[in-house]
C-alpha cells in the first residue's frame, strides 16, 4: 500500500495493515535507566506515537528522538548549572546523559546524586558503575527496587517491543537436557512476573519460582502456574534447601549478579546429582574470561569465564559441570541484536 492508498484507508476509517511496533520504546535501558518507570522518562514524553512503516521511517524516526533527547539533554543541563543541588534535575540529565552515551555527563550527575542521596541503592549502584568501582554483586535492594517499579509494564516492553527470547532459549535447552524425562522439583530463579512459567510448566511436578520483587511475585502469581512462590534473594534460599532440586532455571536473572562464584555454589548445593541448571547471560566483549558492569547498570559475563567457574573451580564446584553452551540473540535492542549465551551445568 503506497501513501496516497494509507491517506485514503484512513479517510475511510480503515486499515488494511497490521499495528506495527512503536517506535519509541527501543530499549530495556529506556525502563532502567529511567529508574524502571518511577518517573516519566525524559526526552520521551513529546516524542510521536506513530508506527513505523517500514526501516527507513523507523531511522528516521530513531534520529529524531536523539536530537530530541540532545536538545532536552542541553535545556535540562543548562537547568541544573543553575540549580546544582536539584535531585529532579541530576536525575533527569543523568538519565539522559546515559541513552546518549555520555558516561562522564552521566558519572557526574550521578556523583552528584550520591552526595545528596547516600543511602539509595539504585544511586549508588549506577554511581560506582560509571566511576569503574562496580560491585561484584549488586546492592539486593537495588534489584528489588528496580523490578517493584517495572513489574506493571515488564511483560509488555519485554515481549512486544524487545522481541525478548531468554525463556524459550533457557526451556528449550532444559527439555533438551532432560532428555523426556520430567523433572520431580524446578525452580524459576528470579521469576519475575513468571514469562518462563508457560514453557517449562510441563516439564516438572513441582514448580517454584523466587524473586527480589514483591510485585513481580504478585504478576508471577496470577499466572496459576507455580505450586509455590516466595520474596527470596536467590544464593541465600538456594543454601537452605541442599539437594532439593532436580532442575533449576534462570531466564535473564545472572546479568544481575557480576561475579557468580557464590551463585554457582548455591547451585550446586541445592541440586541433587544429576540436576540440571540452565541460564543465559549476555555476551561480556570487553572481558572475554571475565565479567562488566554496564552503562544500565547490568553485567555481561565472557564465555571463558563461564567455563572457567567449572573447569578450575574449587571444592564447592568441582562436581558441576558444562553440558552444553551455545552462543545466542536474547532480544532486540536499539534495533540491534544483544547477543549472550544459554548453558546448561549438570551436578555430578
Amino acid at each position: 500500500m503506497n501513501r496516497k492508498q494509507r491517506r485514503q484507508a484512513g479517510k475511510a476509517g480503515g486499515n488494511t495493515q497490521p499495528p506495527q511496533k512503536p517506535v519509541a520504546a527501543t530499549s530495556i535501558s529506556d525502563r532502567l535507566l529511567g529508574l524502571a518507570g518511577k518517573q516519566a522518562m525524559p526526552g520521551t514524553a513529546a516524542l510521536p506515537a506513530a508506527f513505523a512503516p517500514d526501516p527507513v521511517q523507523s531511522l528516521l524516526a530513531a534520529e529524531k528522538q536523539k536530537r530530541q533527547r540532545e536538545e532536552e539533554f542541553a535545556r535540562q543541563s543548562r537547568a541544573l548549572a543553575a540549580n546544582p543541588q536539584s535531585i529532579p534535575l541530576l536525575r533527569s540529565v543523568a538519565q539522559l546523559a546515559l541513552r546518549l552515551d555520555k558516561r562522564a555527563e552521566a558519572g557526574a550527575a550521578y556523583a552528584g546524586l550520591h552526595a545528596l542521596l547516600p543511602d539509595d541503592p539504585e544511586v549508588a549502584h549506577m554511581h560506582a558503575v560509571l566511576s569503574g568501582s562496580a560491585p561484584a554483586r549488586p546492592d539486593p535492594a537495588y534489584v528489588a527496587g528496580l523490578f517493584d517499579a517495572f513489574a506493571d509494564t515488564f511483560d509488555r516492553t519485554l515481549t512486544h517491543w524487545l522481541e525478548y527470547r531468554a525463556p524459550k532459549l533457557v526451556a528449550d535447552a532444559a527439555r533438551a537436557a532432560l532428555v523426556g524425562i520430567k523433572a520431580e522439583n524446578a525452580c524459576d530463579l528470579g521469576c519475575g512476573t513468571g514469562l518462563l512459567g508457560p514453557e517449562i510448566r510441563d516439564l516438572c511436578t513441582h514448580l517454584s519460582g523466587i524473586d527480589l520483587s514483591p510485585r513481580m511475585i504478585e504478576k508471577a502469581r496470577e499466572r496459576k502456574l507455580y505450586d509455590a512462590l516466595d520474596v527470596a534473594e536467590i544464593v541465600a534460599w538456594l543454601q537452605a534447601r541442599p539437594a532439593k532440586f532436580d532442575l533449576l532455571l534462570a531466564a535473564d536473572v545472572l546479568a544481575y549478579f557480576g561475579a557468580l562464584e557464590d551463585a554457582f555454589a548455591a547451585i550446586r548445593a541445592a541440586l541433587r546429582p544429576g540436576g540440571i541448571f540452565v541460564a543465559t547471560v549476555e555476551a561480556d566483549a570487553l572481558r572475554p574470561d571475565g565479567f562488566t558492569a554496564g552503562k544500565s547498570g547490568r553485567y555481561a559475563h565472557g564465555e571463558g569465564y563461564i567455563r572457567k567457574l567449572t573447569e578450575t573451580a574449587g571444592p564447592a564446584l568441582e562436581s558441576l559441570a558444562l553440558q552444553s553452551l551455545a552462543r545466542e540473540t536474547l532480544r532486540q535492542e536499539d534495533a540491534k541484536p544483544v547477543a549472550g549465551y544459554v548453558f546448561v551445568l549438570r551436578a555430578a
